[in-house]
């Protein structure tokens, strides 16, 4: 039988509109994807329970992973022979805010496709699902061109915040092969008004632990959800000799085939990792790292969508 998210099948370095527009329809339902092994654990993935507790019920749905044990219903559990957990209506009308992150870090991929490839169907699958749910929503795109943040309460909202994605993707590249010079930082602050749910999509190289907590400081947020494309060479080199390694005007070589450069290169990865998990265990958020070579759309699984 064919895997719904097999038609879903993400490559190349560059973004289409067909491609984020047929996102709908795999964002209407994730339940009906089977499970399949995600690379999130390996990652240094880190799950917690939901800050906050709603007032009034509105309706039960099935556990997922990272959901609130405190918020099991456990008659109908019993009953169902499947976990169950509340939904309370303060949690269905939480204002969301997808924040894409599109750096210049983003415009990479060693093999299959581009890290900011997958950033972008992230953005927009998301924006899919949370409309789909009925839930406001604010589309945002830093790091390419600054977009204006969009306003998502229909699906042609979502649609030309697709065609915005694209835009940006293309400007991103134009800044990587132009070496533009690069956007001014970030502004969050009019968009926390409203303490909403972040969703951030971001590779995080260019940001520490204690700079994104002034930029999203937890006062002003109500969950943070934290969406890292990973390519697998960040974490493991090949043994592939001396490699020419540029980063804007600087270029450096690297004798990967040294088994102490690969280790040192591979614990700086899990260190760095390691800050990232300490950084959101601390914070009750989510974090939610992903291999791009591998990922598949049945890894959105993972992901608390089901709100």
């Amino acid at each position: 039988m064919t895997h719904p998210a097999d038609h879903f099948t993400l490559s190349g370095t560059e973004v289409a509109l067909d491609d984020l527009l047929a996102l709908r329809y795999l964002a209407q339902d994730p339940d009906r994807m089977p499970h399949r092994k995600a690379q999130g654990q390996r990652l240094g993935e880190q799950r917690s329970a939901f800050r906050g507790q709603g007032r009034e019920f509105a309706e039960l749905r099935r556990y997922q992973p990272g959901d609130d044990v405190r918020r099991i219903d456990w008659h109908v559990t019993a009953r169902k022979q499947y976990p169950y957990v509340q939904v309370m209506e303060e949690d269905r009308q939480t204002p969301q805010l997808i924040w894409l992150d599109l750096s210049e870090s983003l415009y990479f991929g060693s093999r299959r496709l581009f890290k900011s490839v997958l950033a972008c169907h992230w953005a927009a699958f998301i924006a899919w699902r949370l409309v789909e749910r009925k839930l406001p929503t604010v589309g945002l795109v830093t790091g390419a061109g600054n977009p204006l943040p969009l306003t998502l309460r229909r699906p042609a909202d979502v649609a030309q915040f697709c065609q915005q994605l694209v835009t940006a993707h293309q400007q991103l590249a134009r800044s990587y092969r132009e070496r533009l010079p690069k956007p001014e930082p970030a502004r969050l602050w009019p968009h926390l008004r409203q303490h909403p749910t972040v969703w951030m999509v971001s590779d995080l190289d260019h940001w520490q632990p204690s700079e994104l907590d002034s930029v999203l400081p937890p006062g002003r947020i109500q969950q943070l959800m934290l969406l890292q494309p990973v390519d697998a060479l960040e974490s493991d080199l090949p043994d592939a000799g001396t490699l020419d390694i540029q980063s804007g005007d600087r270029l450096a070589r690297l004798n990967t085939a040294s088994p102490r450069v690969r280790a040192a290169h591979h614990r700086r990865f899990e260190q760095r990792q390691q800050a990232w998990h300490d950084w959101t265990a601390q914070r009750g958020a989510r974090f939610l790292p992903s291999l791009s070579q591998t990922f598949d759309w049945s890894e959105v699984r993972r992901w608390p969508l089901h709100l």
